[in-house]
């Protein structure tokens, strides 16, 4: 009985398919590796300043729904430990804002409610994504905010009623002015991140040299 044989070359054949197979897949994997999707998973704790707005954003949310936008809750679902957190707060720190606001700053509450709350429970993941979205995102909250709270900082400053340490750093001046630095600082880090950028994809001279 005859019994077929592969010609002597098939095992070197096969081999080569092989080869060849495991090197596409390897020069595959190398790509994705380099994708920017890949990069997006670099550690939050690696990017120093985006942990900060992490932290930010992890406390700002809190806030807007315990404090800020209280008065956007139906009276018969407001808790009243709520209540009593800004009883609390107008009585120690003696902030216009929350007892006798001026008539515009009902609008600023109503940006914080349309614009500062959904772009919060964007940002929380994003960040620790490494959305590459995040520096045009934050730079647009970094102006709005920075230019909000400097009007609120120049309006408290009116307040002759106001205690020296009401005032000062320990009370509405270090509550205000520190977002109002935070605002500008995420501003200017959001800018000089975009200017690189687009300084690198179009081969320009960038107008941030260095990194903040």
């Amino acid at each position: 009985m005859h019994v077929p044989t592969l010609p002597t070359n098939a095992p070197l054949h096969f081999e080569q398919v092989h080869l060849s197979a495991l090197l596409n897949t390897i020069n595959t994997t190398n790509r994705y590796l380099d994708s920017p999707h890949i990069k997006m998973a670099d550690s939050i704790f690696s990017r120093k300043r985006d942990l900060i707005y992490l932290i930010f954003f992890l406390t700002h949310l809190p806030v807007m729904l315990a404090f800020d936008l209280t008065a956007y809750y139906p009276i018969n679902i407001q808790p009243l430990w709520m209540n009593d957190l800004r009883n609390w707060f107008v009585a120690t720190y003696g902030d216009r804002f929350f007892y006798n606001p001026p008539a515009w700053f009902s609008t600023l509450t109503f940006l914080e409610l349309v614009y500062h709350l959904p772009l919060t429970l964007w940002a929380i993941p994003a960040l620790l994504r490494n959305d590459p979205r995040i520096p045009l995102a934050l730079l647009v909250f970094g102006m709005e905010t920075s230019i909000t709270t400097l009007v609120c900082l120049a309006e408290m400053w009116s307040w002759e009623e106001l205690r020296p340490e009401q005032r000062g750093l320990s009370g509405l001046g270090g509550m205000y002015g520190g977002y109002l630095a935070l605002g500008i600082f995420m501003t200017l880090d959001c800018y000089a991140r975009l200017d690189q950028w687009i300084a690198k994809q179009k081969g320009l001279e960038p107008v941030t040299k260095k990194k903040l």
